[in-house]
């Protein structure tokens, strides 16, 4: 079996996995809004973002084909400043009154946003007014 490196820890994956789901492996949680195994891949949202190594951007690890010898690094100051980004982004072309986020994801989303630290109180208040 192929062999990925995750934050130091070495994993092995089955051929045809994706970097997220070697993550998976690695017991590694990424944030993600489009990815879900049972859909194609899309790659929109961007919020599993991961550093690899040689590479100048960060990528979208749902839709990077997992190889053997990757580097990938998921903690990373370049990977929450890349994920912050991304948020903000979303957010400010997002409407609040959205009845997705408002019935079905309200409280996990902002629990989520509050817990990968990716937002304050200051941007959302700004973007309600």
């Amino acid at each position: 079996m192929p062999k990925i490196n995750i934050n130091g820890k070495e994993i092995e994956f089955q051929k045809g996995m994706t970097v997220l789901q070697a993550c998976e492996l690695a017991d590694v949680e990424i944030p993600r809004f489009c990815y879900h195994e049972k859909l194609s891949i899309a790659g929109n949202c961007r919020m599993c973002l991961v550093e690899m190594e040689r590479s100048p951007k960060p990528i979208a690890s749902c839709a990077m084909p997992a190889a053997e010898g990757m580097n990938i690094k998921t903690n990373t100051e370049f990977v929450k400043k890349a994920r912050k980004g991304m948020m903000e982004f979303l957010l400010a072309n997002h409407p609040l009154d959205c009845q997705f986020v408002i019935r079905v994801a309200s409280v996990i989303y902002k629990t989520n946003l509050y817990f990968m630290d990716l937002i304050n109180q200051d941007f959302l208040r700004i973007k309600e007014q």
